[in-house]
């Protein structure tokens, strides 16, 4: 769902500017860390909490996924010894 809509253009070096009003929105100041991923044609801006790990942000959907299929810590603790125990 949008809730915010803006258009912003790209400059010769790459860079873009986040419109005050989404800025003002998200609550986006000076200094701030931002993630930006791609998700098929859609690019997608992230704002890093004060005391967010960039990792845990990124590894939560698979977490989610995980959780979704069932899968258990067993489930992966047996997939890691049964691949050491080929590589052995």
């Amino acid at each position: 769902m949008i809730s915010l809509l803006s258009l912003s253009k790209v400059s010769s070096k790459g860079q873009i500017v986040i419109p005050k009003t989404i800025r003002e929105k998200m609550g986006i100041i000076e200094g701030d860390r931002v993630l930006m991923y791609a998700t098929g044609d859609i690019i997608v801006l992230r704002k890093v909490r004060e005391r967010e790990n960039v990792l845990s942000i990124m590894s939560a959907s698979i977490r989610k996924k995980i959780m979704e299929k069932g899968v258990r810590a067993e489930d992966l603790e047996e997939a890691i010894a049964s691949v050491r125990k080929a590589k052995a």
